[in-house]
């Protein structure tokens, strides 16, 4: 039968018919989002004991303003604030038509609320409270991404920081007081619930480093490689739109994010946890040929005078002669990025703005030689071991 079936292709090759045009594929039809109907709880935990609690108490008015447009259905909402003062959680609801939140937990103000054991408390606690078929989480802090906290210090302050004061500075993900968490500790804090979704309200933490951290930790993160304004997300649209939609609405959130930054300085991504493996895999490839780069012309998302954040892809692009199976993997990963032509950044000598020609949506590191101790410690990273293999 297969000598026939040759031969009848061979008689059809040589044939003056002209071959029949293969039918065409249908289109793909865009999907409508489907309401969310299942139990949703979401937690927002606000650490603001580091200079951030005038901008979290004007965000949590934001969010308690926002509680009456939240659609009806088996929704939660949870407050984890730090204040310095006061540490409570508390849950959201509707009191003859008023807003309010009832105390679930009062802590003591001297407890580190960057343990990672006292992180799994809280978040068990909610848990315990509501139970629910999703979680979703908002985490509003400082942020440095994978950096270790001490060495983000010297960045900051130069190399007699360590033997200085302590400064209240953007670092890692999360601080209480000068005490801070480490990437490795908010993993491991997670570990107890699978998220459906992560927001950082917090600066760099867009970096695939600490993003390749949590991969298993949440369906999809939300997060800026650059550094987040004092303002914060916009919670009085955003939080409504979490509970509409089965996807949470997370790309229209990431637009939200964009338009209301859209006159002063953003960048935003929504980033698929599931495709941060393939990312690896392909970075792994143009590790093994990329060619020197000059660090300096590769585009930065600080204003250090040794950079930690550069844009990956652009990295990509200036070490490669080819970079398209690289772009296809990251265009899978990267659902949504988003920013604003200038940045405004206090990572250097003062506030200062620059320019941003360009950004994928994740930044990285690039090792540079007067910066030994950071390179050792990015090759502690687990997305380093991943792609140096």
């Amino acid at each position: 039968f297969a000598i026939v079936a040759i031969l009848m292709q061979f008689a059809a090759a040589c044939s003056n018919e002209e071959p029949q045009p293969a039918p065409q594929p249908e289109p793909p039809v865009e999907q409508e989002p489907q309401p969310l109907t299942e139990s949703h709880t979401l937690t927002i935990f606000m650490q603001g004991n580091n200079g951030l609690a005038d901008f979290m108490d004007s965000n949590l008015q934001r969010i308690l303003s926002a509680y009456y447009d939240v659609p009806e259905g088996d929704f939660r909402i949870f407050i984890f604030y730090d204040r310095g003062n006061y540490t409570r959680l508390t849950e959201l609801y509707m009191d003859d038509g008023m807003a309010k939140q009832r105390l679930v937990e009062e802590y003591d103000s001297s407890l580190s609320t960057v343990d990672r054991e006292f992180v799994r408390g809280v978040l068990a606690k909610v848990k315990q409270e509501a139970p629910a078929d999703s979680y979703g989480l908002i985490l509003s802090s400082h942020g440095g991404g994978w950096v270790p906290s001490d060495l983000y210090d010297v960045y900051l302050l130069g190399e007699g920081s360590r033997s200085g004061e302590p400064v209240a500075q953007p670092l890692f993900y999360a601080q209480d007081d000068y005490d801070c968490m480490e990437v490795a500790d908010l993993v491991a804090a997670l570990s107890d619930t699978h998220y459906e979704y992560i927001i950082f309200d917090a600066c760099f933490m867009g970096n695939v480093e600490a993003l390749y951290d949590l991969r298993n930790s949440a369906d999809y993160i939300v997060a800026s490689a650059a550094e987040v304004l004092g303002a914060g997300f916009p919670y009085e649209t955003m939080i409504p739109m979490l509970f509409e939609y089965d996807d949470h609405s997370l790309e229209a959130i990431c637009e939200e994010y964009m338009e209301y930054y859209k006159e002063s300085s953003g960048t935003v991504a929504l980033v698929d946890c599931a495709e941060l493996e393939p990312l690896a895999e392909a970075m792994r490839a143009v590790m093994a040929e990329i060619g020197e780069v000059d660090v300096d012309s590769v585009q930065a998302y600080d204003a250090f005078e040794y950079h930690l954040f550069f844009d990956l892809m652009h990295y990509v692009e200036l070490g490669t002669e080819n970079s398209s199976a690289f772009e296809k993997a990251l265009n899978k990963a990267v659902l949504y990025s988003g920013h604003t032509d200038y940045i405004e950044t206090a990572t250097g000598n003062d506030v200062e703005t620059y320019t941003l020609d360009r950004s994928c949506g994740l930044s990285c590191y690039i090792e540079q030689s007067e910066c030994p101790e950071t390179a050792t410690a990015w090759r502690n990273t687990a997305w380093a071991k991943a792609v140096l293999e």
